[in-house]
C-alpha cells in the first residue's frame, strides 16, 4: 500500500503498521514513505520538520537550502531527473 512493500524509502527497513511515517506524494509520481527519523535531507542530513519545504530529486529528499545550492551550481541536476517539490505535513500512522 505504501510504495515498495512497506519499507522506508531512505533506509530500506520495514515500517510497522503502528508506526508514524512521513509520506511524499504528487500526482503521477510514486509514493515514498519514510520513518520519521529517516525523513531528512540526503545532502546535509538535517531532519525535515512540519512546514519545511523539500524537493524529491531522483527519489531522494533535498531540503530547500541545499536545493538552492544545487540550482546555483552549473551542472548539478542531471537532465531528465525527476524533481518534485513538496511541503512537509504532519506525520501519519502507517497502514499496512
Amino acid at each position: 500500500m505504501f510504495g515498495s512493500g512497506g519499507a522506508c524509502a531512505a533506509c530500506g527497513q520495514a515500517i510497522p503498521a503502528s508506526e508514524f511515517v512521513m509520506r511524499t506524494s504528487a500526482p503521477q509520481q510514486p509514493l515514498h514513505v519514510f520513518h520519521i527519523k529517516c525523513f531528512a535531507c540526503s545532502k546535509c542530513g538535517s531532519h525535515l520538520m512540519q512546514g519545511d519545504r523539500y524537493y524529491m530529486l531522483a527519489g531522494s529528499l533535498v531540503c530547500e537550502q541545499d536545493w538552492q545550492k544545487l540550482m546555483k551550481s552549473a551542472n548539478a541536476a542531471a537532465p531528465g531527473a525527476p524533481v518534485r517539490k513538496g511541503k512537509v505535513g504532519r506525520p501519519r500512522r502507517s497502514r499496512e
